[in-house]
């Protein structure tokens, strides 16, 4: 990957977190929690992708994206670990909200996800912007 391509790439994560976040935040409005909550996970999925590409690493899978956040940002502390345990909880509450019928979200636990996870995305951003100067 080149250098620019990097870039362009890192871009199109950070506008699609962004555009994820702002889907959550629409479908929380709407009482729609489930599909929030799948939404929510797939902002920081993709700003996690973000930071990652800031390492030339191109993760092949979710967990991989987890993985590979942890061994290069959680465990080094160039994120805080409340962060890797909130990439855990989202991405175990997405597969909960999506496949399972007994998952049950409510509308503040939801809202604080919202501002959880818009933190984690501009922390991200941080990241990025620091890697890329």
């Amino acid at each position: 990957m080149t250098n620019d391509n990097k870039r362009v790439n890192i871009a199109s994560e950070l506008a699609r977190a962004d555009e994820c976040l702002r889907a959550a935040a629409v479908l929380v409005d709407a009482g729609l929690l489930h599909d929030a909550e799948s939404r929510l996970y797939y902002a920081i999925y993709d700003a996690a992708v973000a930071a990652l590409l800031t390492e030339g690493l191109e993760p092949r899978s979710h967990a991989g994206v987890s993985s590979l956040l942890g061994l290069h940002f959680i465990k080094p502390s160039r994120m805080d670990s409340d962060d890797g345990r909130l990439f855990a909880r989202i991405q175990k509450y997405r597969v909960e909200a999506d496949y399972s019928r007994e998952f049950v979200v409510t509308d503040a636990a939801l809202r604080e996800d919202l501002a959880a996870c818009t933190g984690f995305v501009t922390r991200i951003r941080a990241i990025v912007a620091t890697s890329l100067g």
